[in-house]
């Protein structure tokens, strides 16, 4: 019965494609708030509602197989399908070390992706990195600052933080100080952001190795990509073939815009 619905939404999306039809021989899946799924090289997947946050390696190559108004390489798509059955696995990741990290670590070195949460009137220091990394806010609202802490006469902290708003992303260099992140206390929910860097976590993977875009597409010379849902909404939608202020007012007068 979901597979029909899908279908019949496809079809009135793309009058005349024949991938309406793909949810008869793709798995059909409904992914839940802060859960994810790895996908390997060569797998036809599609997402079809919501919102997901899709972390993938470099890729110059995408073979498209429906769903779209684009070219549609019928040839290519042929030979370079896995042809792989199986249902999915989906990762709802793990503590890192503890709940207000989740690590979604696929079993491939290219990266991997972290979920961090800061509750109201919390401050939060991660952990050194020596790669680069690129952190977005997904959920709510806070501020952050790389800068070794510093302390007034009287104990106050006199680092200059850089506000965080939803949809705002910033660069890390590599062996940048440790990324500090605060929430003041009169904040309404938390703030949630996503932080994706290169696997350094190899040896303890979340998702194993079996194996979207509104477009149906095979990923060629891109060998891995991981999905996980935005823990903002209900549930989305894929269609895939594998394992797929406690003191605000202080604080906003020291507020510096600068890039760290």
């Amino acid at each position: 019965r979901k597979a029909a619905r899908a279908i019949l939404r496809l079809a009135q999306q793309f009058p005349g494609d024949p991938g309406a039809m793909a949810p008869l021989f793709l798995n059909y899946l409904l992914i839940a708030p802060g859960e994810s799924f790895f996908m390997a090289a060569n797998e036809p997947h599609a997402y079809v509602a919501g919102e997901i946050i899709e972390c993938m390696a470099q890729s110059d190559n995408v073979v498209r197989a429906g769903l779209t108004g684009k070219f549609k390489d019928v040839d290519n798509l042929v030979n370079m399908l896995s042809y792989t059955l199986g249902g999915p696995y989906i990762d709802a990741g793990a503590p890192s070390p503890t709940e207000a990290i989740l690590r979604y670590t696929p079993p491939v070195p290219e990266f991997e992706v972290m979920i961090i949460t800061v509750q109201p009137g919390e401050r939060l220091t991660l952990p050194d990195l020596e790669v680069p990394a690129i952190f977005t806010t997904i959920e709510g609202a806070g501020f952050a600052t790389t800068s070794n802490q510093e302390q007034s006469s009287n104990g106050e902290d006199t680092s200059q933080y850089s506000k965080l708003n939803q949809g705002r992303s910033f660069y890390l260099p590599p062996s940048a100080p440790p990324l500090r992140l605060m929430v003041g206390l009169s904040q309404r929910g938390p703030m949630k952001i996503a932080l994706a860097h290169k696997n350094l976590h190899l040896d303890k993977p979340t998702s194993p190795l079996s194996g979207m875009h509104h477009e149906s597409e095979v990923m060629s010379q891109s060998p891995y990509n991981i999905s996980t849902r935005s823990p903002t909404h209900s549930g989305d939608e894929y269609i895939n073939t594998v394992v797929s202020s406690d003191d605000l007012t202080q604080l906003n007068a020291k507020l510096q815009k600068q890039a760290f």
